[in-house]
């Protein structure tokens, strides 16, 4: 279904969801390298002011701070190094606003790469740039937020398997789990599912994904990274049998009242 059709309420509350979290994905992952670096950055810089405020504040209890050199800041020197600091910590904070909210921001391979070694999954230069490929409609080796829509439009209302997936796969996972920490849970997965499929299909999907980590199944309802990408994978290889099966009996048919 496109995304101009018409809709049920419920069902347009569900895509409202869905879009909301695709972009918090595409977000995340565009820029994901420049931004790290800055908040790395940031994170150092702020421990520093941190340190040397309590300085400034208490210099005989508080532990000596060193400027860039390795050298220990005198009490009178702290003040003007303090300024200095929160200078390079706005202009820092500047960058990374700027680089999180520019409208242009795309996916590169590193950034693809980065954001997946975060989840705990190590792919090979091959593999990422297969990823960028399938759904890189303007081949300019980057994915920008009209590509990555239409990719996941294409794949959630794909009926015949043959639709790149391998991108899909990792930015569905990561809908799923709202603060990246590469895990998800039953909960996570059953809004969407049962906006998706409806309540009568809902139970047969979470089957289909968790399999025996279903809670209801003596499992933990958790499903890392590699086993989602290994379940869905299993699913979109039979999904596919069945479609080519239906396909070509159907041909087949076809020839013999012909014949």
């Amino acid at each position: 279904m496109a995304l101009g059709d018409d809709l049920s309420p419920k069902k347009e509350e569900g895509l409202a969801s869905e879009l909301r979290d695709l972009r918090r994905v595409f977000d995340h992952i565009a820029s994901h390298v420049e931004r790290s670096h800055l908040n790395k950055l940031l994170m150092a810089k702020n421990d520093r002011f941190y340190r040397l405020q309590q300085f400034v504040e208490n210099p005989s209890a508080a532990s000596p701070v060193q400027n860039e050199q390795g050298i220990d800041i005198s009490k009178y020197q702290a003040p003007s190094e303090l300024k200095h600091l929160q200078e390079e910590i706005a202009e820092l904070k500047m960058q990374e606003k700027k680089a999180r909210d520019d409208p242009n921001k795309k996916i590169s391979i590193r950034d693809l790469d980065a954001a997946l070694k975060s989840l705990g999954r190590v792919c090979s230069k091959k593999e990422l740039e297969y990823m960028i490929w399938e759904v890189d409609e303007n081949l300019d080796q980057h994915v920008d937020w009209q590509e990555f829509q239409l990719m996941f439009e294409r794949n959630t209302t794909d009926k015949t398997g043959l639709e790149p997936f391998e991108l899909f796969n990792i930015v569905q996972f990561m809908t799923y789990d709202e603060d990246f920490k590469g895990h998800i849970t039953e909960d996570d997965t059953m809004s969407t599912l049962f906006a998706r499929h409806g309540r009568d299909n809902l139970e047969e999907q979470m089957t289909k994904l968790f399999g025996d980590q279903l809670k209801s199944a003596g499992g933990e309802g958790i499903l890392t990274l590699e086993q989602y990408l290994k379940a869905v994978s299993v699913r979109q290889v039979k999904e596919s049998k069945i479609e080519y099966t239906v396909v070509t009996e159907s041909m087949s048919k076809s020839v013999a009242k012909k014949v």
